[in-house]
């Protein structure tokens, strides 16, 4: 775990399991299953991203999704849609960046749409290492390396995230260094992290859903 020595930090912040909202990453394209956008791939008759809704709903009231997509169907699902402020196709990180803009809590949970099997334990343990740690970044590590796109983000960072971008900065592992964010051990936890990017990976999944 990483020793934290933020350079920003707020008075009497609110608990983050109490103060979250979460934000799902999604509009990237399926390349190697030459499908087009991943969050909108069928698995066992859902659509992907329809997973990770299912299962943040649960504890979380405001829940965004993250994607510069026309396709109608991302309206279908009921949540608001959160499309980048910065110009220029920045990937991921511009994605968080209008997320962080966009929330109305202190706390920004993060999640890819291809993870079927996330649970709630995530959350409540980056929340726990947060609060435990007073740190403004928790990000999971699965016990070989770090899972950098399921993470819990303090607001009072949306302008350094800006001006990361604005520098020319694009990588979420670079970013999260930078602010000395706490890596929290979730590797008993790996089927959380499996994640859709073969036809494959498809296919096993819904197996693996087929006997659930």
């Amino acid at each position: 775990m990483l020793s934290h020595k933020p350079q920003v930090r707020t008075m009497n912040p609110p608990r983050p399991a109490q103060s979250m909202s979460a934000l799902v990453l999604s509009g990237g394209q399926s390349r190697r299953m030459q499908a087009g956008d991943k969050g909108l791939m069928k698995l066992a008759g859902k659509p992907m991203i329809q997973y990770l809704l299912d299962s943040l709903s649960q504890h979380i009231n405001q829940i965004l999704i993250s994607t510069n997509s026309s396709d109608p169907e991302y309206a279908s699902f009921g949540y608001p849609l959160v499309s980048d402020i910065l110009p220029g196709s920045l990937g991921p990180l511009a994605g968080i960046h209008a997320g962080l803009h966009t929330c109305n809590t202190q706390f920004l949970l993060i999640t890819p749409c291809d993870c079927p099997f996330l649970t709630t334990t995530l959350s409540e343990r980056l929340a726990q290492a947060i609060e435990e740690n007073n740190a403004l970044i928790a990000v999971a590590h699965d016990g070989e390396r770090m899972q950098n796109t399921f993470a819990l983000i303090n607001i009072a960072l949306t302008d350094n995230l800006s001006l990361y971008l604005q520098r020319g900065g694009r990588k979420l592992n670079t970013w999260f260094k930078e602010q000395n964010a706490i890596e929290v051990n979730c590797s008993d936890h790996l089927a959380d992290f499996t994640n859709i990017n073969t036809l494959a990976d498809l296919q096993d999944a819904e197996r693996i859903l087929a006997t659930s």
